[in-house]
């Protein structure tokens, strides 16, 4: 069989068509390399008896370029970010002024009607 340097030549096109065939449009340097490294395993491992060897090589880089993309997949669901809105983690030193805030308001709201002191708490923050 021929060079290595003059194999990658050949099978260029073939890795740049099964990484827009997976529609990979992130990282496509990524999975380019992943896809010479796996040409490299098949020009090392290859058999006559697998038949031609174009063939066993497009088997190899798309499989090793399929589980490359499992791999990223995995590693970004487990690593995602948490929202801000999932943790709603509040200072507890304001919550302990809003409840001061409230009673020195209770002091004040003896001689309103209970809809007056209704209306009051319903524009205080966090109430």
């Amino acid at each position: 069989m021929e060079d290595f340097s003059a194999l990658t030549k050949e099978f260029t096109p073939m890795i740049h068509h099964i990484i827009r065939s997976l529609s990979i449009y992130k990282n496509k340097e990524e999975y380019f390399q992943v896809g010479l490294i796996a040409l490299w395993e098949s020009f090392r491992n290859f058999n006559e008896e697998y038949g031609q060897f174009s063939n066993y090589a497009y088997t190899v880089i798309k499989g090793k370029i399929l589980n490359e993309l499992k791999h990223h997949h995995k590693y970004e669901i487990r690593t995602e970010p948490f929202d801000s809105f999932i943790l709603d983690i509040k200072d507890p030193f304001s919550m302990h002024e809003e409840a001061f805030a409230i009673d020195n308001i209770l002091n004040y709201t003896e001689g309103l009607t209970l809809n007056q002191q209704r209306w009051l708490f319903t524009d205080i923050p966090g109430k």
